[in-house]
């Protein structure tokens, strides 16, 4: 495992940032190539009553290949092409900003451009935590509830 210097923690914050914002791609893509129920509440950022609904495009995948599974409070999504994977936090619009360690490890293993970062982790989970933690001190991070946490743009 190598020293997350100063350098490599501003790499992974800005990683966080590209998993925030593939994670909004993402979920506007399922709503828009989705039948969902409660498609006007969805819209408004109720994301907790996303479904997993029927494809309108006819298709087994969202369109560029992006696969999708809803569970519990959270929706992984798996491209067949790239085997990028992130798996995102339902609930308000906001919750799709949380970060738990095992997930944003996995985004970051799977995302060829940010794969690199994963060598400065010694495991999957809990040298992940870690460095959350070590954000959360910092004013960085805030810990939302168990493990999830979420950028501070506040500071």
């Amino acid at each position: 495992m190598n020293i997350i210097t100063e350098e490599i923690e501003h790499e992974l914050i800005k990683a966080m940032d590209t998993f925030v914002l593939t994670a909004r791609m993402l979920i506007q893509k399922l709503i828009i190539e989705t039948s969902q129920p409660e498609i006007e509440r969805v819209k408004r950022g109720e994301y907790h009553l996303i479904e997993d609904a029927e494809l309108l495009n006819g298709k087994d995948t969202l369109n560029d290949s992006w696969d999708f599974f809803i569970h519990g409070e959270h929706c992984l999504f798996e491209n067949r092409v790239t085997g990028q994977k992130i798996e995102v936090s339902l609930g308000d619009h906001e919750f799709i900003e949380n970060l738990d360690p095992y997930f944003f490890y996995d985004f970051l293993r799977t995302t060829e451009s940010l794969h690199h970062l994963t060598q400065y982790f010694e495991d999957s989970f809990s040298s992940v935590l870690d460095f959350f933690n070590s954000l959360v001190n910092k004013g960085c991070m805030v810990r939302i509830y168990k493990n999830e946490y979420r950028k501070n743009d506040k500071r």
